[in-house]
């Protein structure tokens, strides 16, 4: 994955243009799709980041509510006009900040995990044509075999064609079996994207 930082707690937490412009790299030996332990790590990664906003910005409801009472036990009403203003002033600021923050987080995250999901259905669907394609022409060499078959071929001809046809037909099959493998692990995974893009 391109463009991050370390993860060390003491990394700078993520930015919208950093989510938007991360790249991942391309699995090994001719797998096609993003690398998932680099998908998986960046969606924890922006989890951990909304994480610590929340965290934040209860952390800044705390404080509030702190001088609040803190106020009130050394004789000062916080509600008394002048401390009224100065605590509503910086209150407000405070939770306009945290709430900003947060809010940007969320946005991101269900931004980024829109994208993947978008992405993940784009491709189970390139692999499902993929697919569909060679089983069609399996079927057609098939048919195209069957029907040299009955046009008088010698026995050694008909042997031959009987083996191409066993040997398409398995394929087919093999193939079925595969995109049924493929296409279930992949729905699987479009699934838990779709659930991490809900809030």
């Amino acid at each position: 994955m391109t463009g991050e930082s370390s993860g060390t707690p003491g990394r700078a937490p993520l930015s919208a243009d950093k989510v938007r412009t991360t790249t991942f790299s391309r699995p090994p030996f001719g797998r096609r799709g993003y690398h998932e332990d680099e998908v998986r790590m960046f969606l924890s990664r922006v989890a951990d980041d909304i994480t610590a906003a929340d965290a934040e910005k209860a952390a800044l409801r705390a404080e509030i509510s702190r001088l609040v009472n803190y106020y009130r036990e050394h004789g000062q009403d916080p509600n008394a006009e002048s401390m009224r203003e100065r605590i509503s002033v910086d209150a407000v600021n405070l939770m306009s900040q945290a709430q900003q923050a947060a809010d940007s987080q969320v946005a991101q995250a269900e931004e980024y995990s829109r994208r993947l999901v978008g992405q993940a259905r784009q491709r189970y669907e390139e692999l499902l044509r993929h697919a569909q394609e060679q089983a069609r022409q399996a079927a057609d060499e098939a048919s195209r075999a069957s029907a040299e078959l009955d046009t008088g071929a010698s026995p050694l001809e008909r042997q031959a064609l009987e083996q191409k046809i066993a040997y398409l037909r398995t394929f087919a099959e093999v193939t079925e079996v595969q995109l049924r493998s493929v296409l279930t692990a992949l729905t699987r995974e479009v699934d838990k994207l779709g659930d991490v893009s809900k809030p």
